[in-house]
């Protein structure tokens, strides 16, 4: 099975679904798969938590400033989980892979995920 999905179509139903995310995390107190994929993608961290003591969500990068290390140092972003999500949507990305990645979570919500993610003009 086939998805068609244009750009501008991605972005808004990006929103609503990162809104639905953060939502439930609210709601249940933990991160599901899909938005950890999400935000591992968007900003290449190598691991994404809910902090319930805070009530945020931390999200671990390798600081790769530092050659000399032998062990990568990981920078850790905490992120307050309330009504302000401008910095998950400043992390979405519009190059062709990126937009793929997203038509497949869009998918996943939908059960199709096995659908193939066709962009049109």
């Amino acid at each position: 099975m086939t998805t068609y999905y244009k750009q501008a179509e991605i972005k808004a139903s990006m929103k609503k679904l990162v809104d639905n995310y953060l939502n439930q995390c609210m709601e249940c107190g933990e991160l599901c798969d899909d938005f950890i994929d999400l935000v591992k993608h968007n900003f290449l961290a190598k691991y994404v938590c809910y902090n319930k003591n805070t009530k945020t969500i931390e999200i671990g990068v390798e600081d790769n400033s530092k050659d000399d290390e032998f062990y990568p140092e990981i920078k850790v972003y905490k992120f307050p989980l309330n009504k302000n999500r401008k910095w998950i949507e400043r992390s979405f990305r519009d190059n062709m892979n990126d937009l793929i990645f997203y038509g497949k979570l869009l998918n996943r919500n939908k059960m199709n995920s096995e659908a193939e993610v066709i962009l049109i003009a």
